[in-house]
């Protein structure tokens, strides 16, 4: 009974410790190096796009957010809005996709002292738990562009993805997502700029 409450146990720790994993991705950026990003001043909105099969990721109230986030985001670098006379344009794209996700085997000692979350292939007559088990999630992408006006040219992209499972966390991801995103964009904010 104990072999398999612990089985148990590690699986949970593995599923949460990919969750987590997803769940911190990395934002990546491309960016047009000839562009003068200091000449930036102002923005305004251009067509934004949200391909998603479930309507809960699909609201107005969570674009209103993102373009709220990323306003605040511009406004720390001292970067506008004004849609009379825009120096460039942002839009986002935003979309979701089921994938699998494979738990890898732990072997753990049959006998001795238990010491887990360690890979013990052949320790004690070590056996595997969790062989050839998985579990499905719904992975959100945020890109975010940024084109010249005059142009039309695109000068910076960034992209971020993550577990969006927990629906009522959302917000709160995508916060941490479009922050990422945006710690990244060439135009750093002064040290005195609000968090």
């Amino acid at each position: 009974k104990s072999i398999i409450t612990m089985k148990k146990a590690i699986n949970l720790w593995l599923m949460s410790a990919a969750l987590l994993l997803v769940a911190a991705s990395c934002a990546v950026t491309d960016i047009d190096r000839k562009a003068d990003f200091s000449k930036y001043r102002t923005f305004t909105w251009g067509k934004s796009e949200v391909k998603v099969d479930n309507p809960v990721y699909s609201s107005s109230l969570i674009s209103k957010n993102i373009r709220s986030t990323v306003e605040n985001e511009f406004a720390k670098r001292g970067i506008m809005p004004d849609a009379k006379d825009p120096d460039f344009v942002v839009s986002f794209h935003t979309y979701t996709e089921e994938k699998q996700q494979m738990r890898s085997p732990y072997y753990g000692p049959f006998y001795g002292p238990f010491i887990p979350f360690r890979f013990y292939p052949y320790y004690w007559g070590g056996f595997p738990y969790g062989r050839d088990a998985g579990y499905s999630y719904t992975e959100g992408t945020l890109i975010i562009d940024v084109s010249d006006y005059k142009t039309k040219e695109q000068v910076w992209r960034g992209v971020v993805s993550g577990n969006v499972d927990n629906v009522s966390r959302l917000q709160k991801q995508l916060d941490k997502g479009i922050k990422a995103i945006m710690k990244k964009y060439p135009v750093t904010p002064p040290e005195n700029a609000p968090l």
